[in-house]
């Protein structure tokens, strides 16, 4: 087992992440992440599935959305319904989109105006982001609502450990695609602060697939900016202030599904858009004490967001979200605690108050808040050299349905003379349903806000191995992961023939069951080669049919060559298997709410070209056998689309 880890050392550490990694071939033991505990903590302590995508691979891979960062991670469908900007949508190991939390720096961003409550994850760009971490199963323990299949939080670049640095790309491609990221960190004394600003715009491509009749070859361009800054000042030698900040506005052109000829057929629409702006804030205070172990924090926040469509012009639907929140968390982690080894307790206590308010073409105008207190507590700590344990447990206090209590563990053991970790864990999550569902209406929806959460419940297990080949000290990493998920009480719409009217119920149950596969091959320091595969059984528990838009097969092959100091290349395979999905034929009009949708796969490329210390040539190239496809059914997958640009590093 290491030695002791002090805070203060693992706070250094996460801080210097992103250079821990600059070969992203490169694979080590002792990586650090904050999601899977809400503190920082060596990965290969945790029992959850956690995977890191950092700054790295980010540029290797030349990722400028969120959508292409997370789209082969093994156990996530990730769906969009057309290009960069349209609505997409993330299903983690089989369970519903709104079933994943998405967080900024730890700062909850789903959409609570949204009609489930999920986030879009096809508006927002990566520019400004120092990593993502993604845990695959639950975590409301420690986050609450709408951890259920998983946590993606986005934890933003930071200033520099010292002095100053600068950093921008600029790239050029295909639909007359374009786009500018600018930003840089200093750290002087007490002072720190980190910001970057990025632009792109795209002329885009049809949505409606060359297959329907009404397909005009209309593109459907797209426009996104982002600002993101954060800092810090030291009051003290133990006491500091913090600040965040960060705007988002996305808008894309979409299609109809009420067009055509006869007006009701899946047709191009060029009066038809949408604008997604998101904004988000945080000031806090920080303190201290590497010689104690311990620091606590206390920020409090806003976050807004908003989402409008507009038919020519004229804007027909609306909905506005806010989240006002207070932080106070905390970690200790003691030098000595009984007999425990590297101990790591966490806990804190949140405020959150909600607003929605809608305007739609169909529903009923909507206004409602609502408040809820949480506490939690996690626990990570060695009992031997080889055995850790995890437990986490969180009370949520929602002022409509009462008490939520959640809670995991799990355990860690090390076979260290084989290479191998051996882990296990269970954790019980919930989804309280969203403000639109318990209180939107429309001649044909009645309000339902007697609505209770959607419960969870999943147990994992799996291990993960190195071997040495050809004289190589772990050439070879391989692993597995089986996980069982029960989701009971799932809301549904159900519909009274004889009233003519529906409502939300408590009436649906899933159950999931699949598992992930993954080796990764380093033959020398300048190779790699990595294969993820993914089997997912997701189910409707009550008439046994698959869910939509979960295919049963997928997998993910990604080879990265450095033939050169001064040169790298990415390649990745990815292939997504038949999955079920509500249907169109080749006039336009429905066909099926629950027809088969054919496999397909894609292949991209980069590569990157060192002309001066600091400056790059990138060249990227997307789907690059230009396969014709549809990630979701009756939408277009993107064309073939070469971009090349600048890159300036830090």
């Amino acid at each position: 087992m290491k030695a002791r880890i002090s805070l203060a050392a693992l706070a250094a550490a996460l801080s210097a992440a992103p250079a821990l990694a600059q070969d992203a071939t490169e694979t080590t033991d002792d990586t650090i992440v904050v999601t899977g505990v809400r503190a920082p903590s060596l990965l290969e302590r945790l029992p959850s599935t956690l995977d890191v995508i950092d700054r790295a691979e980010i540029d290797l891979k030349n990722q400028n959305t969120l959508v292409e960062a997370l789209a082969a991670t093994p156990g996530l469908a990730v769906v969009q319904s057309g290009p960069a900007g349209s609505t997409a949508s993330v299903f983690v190991r089989g369970t519903n989109s709104k079933h994943v939390l998405a967080l900024y720096d730890g700062i909850r961003i789903n959409d609570l105006a949204a009609s489930n409550g999920a986030f879009n994850f096809g508006s927002d760009l990566v520019g400004d982001a120092g990593r993502i971490e993604i845990v695959r199963g639950p975590l409301s323990s420690l986050y609450g609502s709408d951890a259920v299949g998983g946590v993606i939080n986005i934890l933003p670049r930071q200033a520099p450990e010292s002095g100053s640095e600068v950093y921008g790309e600029a790239s050029v491609g295909d639909f007359n695609t374009y786009r500018a990221l600018l930003g840089g960190g200093v750290r002087e004394g007490r002072f720190h602060v980190a910001a970057t600003a990025e632009y792109q715009e795209s002329d885009g491509y049809d949505v409606t697939p060359d297959r329907i009749s009404t397909a005009t070859g209309d593109p459907d361009p797209s426009q996104f900016s982002v600002l993101s800054a954060n800092g810090g000042f030291a009051l003290t030698e133990a006491l500091s202030v913090e600040a965040l900040i960060r705007h988002r506005e996305s808008e894309v052109d979409f299609d109809t599904f009420s067009g055509g000829a006869s007006g009701f057929q899946r047709a191009d629409d060029p009066d038809l858009r949408s604008e997604d702006s998101h904004t988000l804030w945080s000031l806090g205070l920080v303190y201290a004490r590497p010689a104690d172990h311990f620091e606590s924090r206390l920020r409090a926040g806003r976050v807004d967001m908003a989402l409008d469509s507009f038919n020519d012009g004229a804007r027909t639907d609306t909905y506005d979200g806010a989240r006002d929140f207070v932080q106070w968390s905390n970690v200790w982690t003691p030098d000595r605690l009984t007999s425990l080894i590297d101990p790591v307790i966490s806990f804190g206590v949140e405020y959150q108050d909600e607003t929605a308010e809608t305007d739609t073409a169909f529903n009923a105008p909507l206004s409602v808040s609502e408040d809820l207190w949480s506490a939690y507590a996690a626990v990570q700590a060695g009992l031997t050299a080889r055995f850790d344990v995890t437990g986490s447990i969180r009370l949520d206090d929602y002022e409509a349905f009462g008490d939520q209590t959640t809670w995991n563990l799990g355990a860690v053991y090390r076979l260290d003379a084989l290479n191998t970790r051996l882990r296990a864990s269970y954790g019980t999550s919930f989804k309280a349903p969203s403000l639109s569902e318990r209180y939107s209406s429309s001649a044909f929806v009645a309000a339902n806000p007697d609505l209770e959460p959607e419960q969870g419940e999943t147990f994992e297990i799996g291990f993960d191995s190195a071997v040495s080949l050809a004289g190589r000290d772990k050439a070879l990493r391989f692993g597995a992961v089986w996980y069982d998920s029960e989701i009971e009480d799932l809301i549904e719409y159900v519909y009274d023939g004889a009233l003519f009217i529906g409502q939300n119920r408590n009436v649906g149950e899933a159950d999931l069951q699949g598992f992930e596969i993954f080796a990764e091959w380093t033959p020398v320091d300048q190779a790699s080669l990595r294969v993820d595969y993914t089997y997912t059984d997701a189910e409707n528990a009550t008439t046994g049919a698959q869910l939509l838009r979960r295919p049963e097969d997928s997998f993910a092959v990604t080879g990265t060559w450095r033939p050169t100091e001064i040169a790298s290349l990415s390649a990745t395979w990815r292939y997504v298997g038949e999955r079920l999905d509500a249907t169109y034929d080749d006039a336009g009009f429905y066909a099926s709410g629950a027809g088969q949708t054919p496999s397909y796969d894609t292949v991209d490329l980069t590569g990157t070209l060192d002309v001066h210390d600091r400056l790059q040539l990138v060249l990227g190239v997307r789907n690059l056998l230009d396969e014709t496809y549809e990630p979701v059914a009756g939408f277009a997958g993107a064309p073939r689309a070469v971009t090349f640009g600048l890159r300036l590093r830090p």
